[in-house]
C-alpha cells in the first residue's frame, strides 16, 4: 500500500511485485483509511490485474468521493456565510483547505468540517443548521455536536478544544473572538491543533493513514512557516513535542524518499496501532499521555453523563441566549419555561415540515416509477 501511495505522491512509476496481490483486500483497506482517491490514482492502468467487478466498483467510489469534495466546498462556504450573517463567532478548525495539500487536489480527503464556537451559540447554530436541512447526529465519545446532510456531508461544532491541556486551549480558543465572525486558524495554530486533535482520535481508536499523510504533507509544505520559535516553545512546554517527533518519524518512514536511520520503539508501536485497528498498547498509551496525567481519566470518565448534560444545555438554553428571541424575558425572566416550550415547538414543527416534504417526494417518485413500469408493460403487450 505505502509503495503505491508514495509513488503517486512523488509522481513516479508504479512498481508492481510479481506475486499475486489481493486487490479486493487492498480496496477495503484504502477505504477504511480514507485514502481511496489516492489508491485510485495509483492503480490507473492496472485494471486488468483486478479481476471481477472491482475496477468498476473502484471507479464509482472514486466518482462519489469527487462529488463529496464538491459538496464539502459548497457546505463550507454556505455555513460560513450563515454564521457570519447570524453574528456567530466561529473558527474553522478543519475544512477543505486540506485538499490543497495534494496535487492534484482530488487526491485529498476529509471526513467532516469542524468549527469552534462559544457554548452560548449552540442553540442558534442548531436553528440555522436546521434551516439548511441538516440533521443532528450524536457521535458518542467525541466532543461537540455533529450534523449531517445528504449526500453525507458531516459538520462538527466544538465549544471547547479537545483535552490537550490549558495552555493549548488558551492559545486556540483565543482565536474565536473578533471580526470577521468566521475566521481560519493561522498556519502555526493549525499545526498545534492537528496534534491536539490527533490525541483525541488516538484514544478513540480513529487514527488512519490519512491522518499521518496529512501531517506529513503539511510539514513538507508549510513547515518553515508553521514551526516558529514560539510554536516550538509551546510544544515543548506542553509535552506535545514528543508526539510531534513520533508523527514526523512515522511520516518519513512511510512516505519519504528515504527512511530514518533508526526508528524508535514508539514509532514502530504507533505504526502497529494504526495498521491493526482495535489493538491496545498500554506502553504506547503512557507515552502519548506525555507524562502529564491530564488524560489518565479518559477511560474512567462517564461519557454518557457528559452527553446528557450537553443535551440538557441545548434543550434549555440560558436566559441571556433566549432574550435574543424573546425580549419579554428582560422584564419577566420567570417566563423562561414558557419560552423554552415555544422554542421547542417551533423546532419540532420545522423538522416535521421537512419530514413531510421528504415523504411526499418519496411517494411521488414511487408513483412515477410505477406509472413508468406500467407504461412499459403496456407497450410490450401492444
Amino acid at each position: 500500500m505505502f509503495i503505491l501511495l508514495t509513488s503517486i505522491l512523488r509522481k513516479k512509476p508504479i512498481q508492481i511485485v510479481k506475486k499475486q496481490i489481493d486487490w479486493q483486500k487492498m480496496f477495503r483497506y484504502a477505504e477504511y483509511h480514507n485514502v481511496l482517491t489516492l489508491f485510485y490514482y495509483s492503480v490507473l492502468g492496472l485494471e486488468k490485474e483486478f479481476g471481477g467487478n472491482l475496477g468498476e466498483t473502484l471507479y464509482q467510489r472514486y466518482k462519489k468521493e469527487l462529488l463529496q469534495q464538491s459538496s464539502y466546498r459548497t457546505a463550507e462556504e454556505a455555513i460560513s456565510w450563515k454564521l457570519e450573517q447570524y453574528h456567530v463567532h466561529a473558527v474553522l478548525l478543519s475544512g477543505t483547505a486540506e485538499y490543497g495539500l495534494y496535487d492534484p487536489a482530488e487526491m485529498g480527503g476529509i471526513t467532516h468540517l469542524e468549527f469552534l464556537v462559544e457554548t452560548d451559540s449552540l442553540g442558534k447554530i442548531h436553528e440555522l443548521m436546521t434551516e439548511m436541512d441538516y440533521e443532528r447526529k450524536e457521535e458518542q465519545g467525541y466532543r461537540g455536536i455533529f450534523y449531517i446532510r445528504a449526500p453525507g456531508v458531516r459538520v462538527r461544532f466544538l465549544d471547547e478544544i479537545p483535552e490537550a491541556g490549558p495552555r493549548i486551549r488558551k492559545v486556540l480558543e483565543h482565536q474565536a473572538r473578533g471580526k470577521p465572525y468566521v475566521r481560519q486558524l493561522p498556519l502555526e495554530k493549525q499545526y498545534i491543533y492537528f496534534l491536539a486533535a490527533f490525541l483525541e482520535n488516538y484514544f478513540l481508536g480513529k487514527i488512519t493513514i490519512r491522518h499521518i499523510l496529512d501531517f506529513y504533507l503539511f510539514r513538507e509544505k508549510f513547515g518553515s512557516t508553521a514551526l516558529g520559535e514560539r510554536t516550538e516553545e509551546l510544544l515543548k512546554k506542553t509535552g506535545l513535542n514528543e508526539l510531534e517527533r513520533d508523527l514526523t518519524e512515522l511520516g518519513e518512514l512511510w512516505f519519504s524518499n528515504g527512511v530514518p536511520g533508526e526508528e524508535s520503539s514508539t514509532v514502530l508501536a504507533l505504526e502497529e496501532y494504526i495498521l491493526d485497528p482495535g489493538k491496545s498498547d498500554p506502553a504506547l498509551d503512557k507515552r502519548l499521555l506525555l507524562s502529564s496525567g491530564r488524560r489518565l481519566d479518559f477511560y474512567g470518565r462517564d461519557r454518557e453523563e457528559e452527553w446528557r448534560e450537553r443535551r440538557k444545555g441545548w434543550m434549555f438554553p440560558s436566559v441571556d441566549y433566549m432574550k435574543q428571541f424573546f425580549p419579554i424575558l428582560d422584564k419577566a425572566p420567570f417566563l423562561i419555561f414558557f419560552c423554552w416550550g415555544i422554542r421547542s415547538f417551533r423546532i419540532w414543527e420545522k423538522i416535521a415540515e421537512q419530514n413531510i416534504g421528504e415523504l411526499k417526494k418519496t411517494i411521488l417518485e414511487k408513483y412515477k416509477r410505477k406509472k413508468s413500469v406500467e407504461g412499459a408493460k403496456g407497450e410490450n403487450e401492444d
